[in-house]
């Protein structure tokens, strides 16, 4: 008995001839699997019917859609679109949003370091308003996991493989970030595999950064909300994390929106260059929106 790579299912596993990865029974076939050689499989199965019919042109023209029966298609895209995790996808996250709530602290101590922060962290655990720092953690841990699960998710709706991976840099990074308070998110990424479609691929490289422009968005909302119904000794304080999350989340986007490999927004540059052009325009207002104008509210 083995463990499948994808699932972590204990069971007589099957290793693809393709990527050599080891899959129980349910995801024993490429397309179970989302295996990265999609494309060798689709050219081999044309080459087997075009062999079959003894048709060279056949080969040429048909794609493995059309080869596929239709039942098979909806079958597979129907089970491949479930938000699932694997195992090992499940620990990388949880080891993640570890590094990135140590992050979250340590940016208490900035620019001072991660000593600077425990002593922060701890007077505010210990004064009433404790749920500051709790409050900025949250935003830092949801901009980073949202950021990272609408990759997935989208390219799961499209019928790919994705699955979130700690990487070594990550680890690095993140130890950087928690030493010297510096808010970096690199503790891994999101890989996909699984289609040829320009569009899906662009989509799901756009879903991350157009996570953190909504969340920022969603924070400006409840600073206006904030600034009506709330006392100004509340005030201050809602608006110092709403402020911070606005920022965090603009500079996150924009990180991301780099035109250059490997950076998402140099998929979305290529795919649709207004679409980049006008997101990446929507992130700058909001970190403008979080350096000038909600510190205007406080007045």
């Amino acid at each position: 008995m083995t463990t499948c790579s994808l699932c972590g299912k204990e069971d007589l596993c099957f290793t693809c001839p393709y990527c050599k990865g080891v899959y129980c029974g349910d995801h024993r076939l490429p397309e179970g699997h989302g295996c990265p050689a999609m494309h060798q499989v689709r050219e081999d199965a044309k080459k087997k019917v075009a062999r079959s019919v003894g048709d060279e042109e056949y080969e040429d023209n048909q794609t493995w859609a059309s080869v596929m029966p239709k039942r098979n298609q909806k079958r597979i895209q129907k089970k491949t679109r479930r938000r699932r995790f694997s195992s090992q996808e499940l620990r990388d996250l949880l080891i993640a949003c570890v590094l990135v709530t140590l992050v979250g602290i340590s940016i208490l101590g900035s620019p001072y370091g991660i000593v600077l922060a425990l002593q922060r962290f701890a007077f505010y655990i210990t004064s009433s308003f404790w749920w500051v720092p709790i409050g900025m953690i949250l935003i830092f841990l949801l901009s980073f996991i949202g950021h990272e699960l609408a990759h997935k998710f989208t390219a799961q709706h499209y019928g790919m493989w994705s699955e979130f991976r700690m990487t070594s840099m990550g680890y690095y990074l993140s130890a950087i970030a928690i030493i010297f308070s510096v808010p970096i998110f690199g503790t891994g990424t999101v890989y996909t595999s699984g289609t040829n479609n320009r569009d899906h691929d662009a989509k799901a490289n756009l879903a991350g950064p157009l996570s953190n422009f909504f969340f920022a968005s969603l924070l400006v909302v409840v600073a206006i909300f904030a600034t009506i119904a709330l006392s100004s000794a509340m005030l201050s304080n809602v608006l110092f994390l709403v402020q911070y999350g606005v920022i965090i989340n603009g500079i996150l986007g924009l990180f991301n929106m780099i035109p250059f490999q490997p950076f998402d927004g140099a998929t979305v540059k290529d795919w649709n260059l207004s679409v980049w052009i006008t997101l990446t325009i929507g992130l700058i207002s909001m970190v403008i929106i979080g350096y000038l104008v909600i510190p205007m509210l406080y007045l």
